[in-house]
């Protein structure tokens, strides 16, 4: 079972400041650890994501659905 919770920057932070410094510590060592600090999204070429999704034989309408989705997205607009 997954369960996913959308939670903002602001209760983040309301929660962080009721923690103790050991809390706030331990923290800390299991983002380093588990290496979830800074990490720079790469972004794949659309041709590289259309072959994969190609491989997994999804039907043309769907590729063409998605290759026009990203093709317009603001991931693959952006600077």
């Amino acid at each position: 079972m997954q369960l996913a919770v959308d939670v903002s920057l602001q209760n983040i932070l309301a929660l962080i400041s009721q923690m103790t410094l050991h809390e706030i510590e331990e923290i800390k060592s299991k983002l380093v650890e588990r290496e979830l600090y800074f990490k720079k999204f790469t972004k794949d070429k659309i041709l590289n994501i259309m072959n994969d999704f190609k491989k997994e034989n999804y039907s043309n309408e769907f590729l063409k659905d998605l290759e026009d989705g990203l093709k317009k997205s603001s991931l693959y607009n952006a600077n």
